[in-house]
């Protein structure tokens, strides 16, 4: 494909997603009190910008940072659902969590997420145990992110909604099975078993669902609305 075409066709989502990651840090900021989920909320869409960059890479059929096909697709992907929709999952379910002890650690968890990423990344690039550390942050989230919502939340979230969203949160711990012994090198999986159940049950399962869940529950910021602010 064309590279004009290419840029062409991913510039308006590029720029849609740099302005509603501006106007919710913008409205993290107005609230009376800043708190990270909300600042983590906004920030989420740096990574819908890097997956539309891996994107354009794959489509273009060029080499990103060494990498080429099947790579650059994959790395869009990533960026899209391990970045993007998992932090904004992390994101919105610390508004359902209530009890303190519960909610320090999911917030906890939104600075783990970057880091994971990151970790993650230097393991694909040869980095010595970062793959097993990655895999193993990952792990550690994801069962964090359930409790947290399982015992921190005040409202019922084992019927309706949410006990959708409890089985969306439940998923990624399940699937992180494998990647855990891919990173390991005693893979369960080749690689394109890998992104079937690993990758795309996570983007539908956790991601998906997950997000359906909660615009369905549709929680309140822990700070007080302000100026018609949810």
């Amino acid at each position: 494909m064309d590279i004009i075409v290419i840029i062409a066709l991913l510039a308006v989502p590029a720029v849609f997603a740099v302005i509603v990651g501006s106007v919710l840090l913008i409205q993290a900021f107005r609230r009376p009190k800043l708190l990270p989920e909300e600042v983590a909320l906004a920030c989420a869409w740096v990574f819908m910008v890097g997956s539309l960059v891996w994107l354009g890479a794959f489509l273009s059929n060029s080499i990103l940072l060494g990498f080429g096909k099947p790579w650059t697709w994959l790395a869009a992907a990533h960026f899209a659902f391990a970045g993007f929709g998992a932090i904004t999952v992390t994101s919105l379910s610390c508004r359902l969590v209530a009890q303190p002890f519960w909610l320090k650690v999911i917030r906890s968890i939104l600075f783990l997420h970057p880091l994971a990423y990151l970790v993650t990344a230097a393991g694909i690039l040869g980095y010595p145990y970062c793959d097993e550390l990655g895999a193993m942050c990952y792990e550690t989230i994801f069962i964090l992110q359930l409790l947290a919502v399982l015992l921190g939340s005040s409202d019922c979230v084992i019927t309706g909604p949410g006990a959708l969203l409890v089985l969306s949160l439940s998923v990624p711990v399940v699937t992180l099975i494998p990647a855990l012994a891919w990173a390991f090198e005693n893979p369960l999986l080749d690689l394109g078993e890998m992104v079937r159940y690993h990758g795309m049950t996570n983007a539908i399962g956790h991601v998906g669902l997950g997000l359906l869940a909660l615009s369905m529950i549709r929680p309140k910021s822990h700070s007080p609305v302000c100026h018609g602010l949810g």
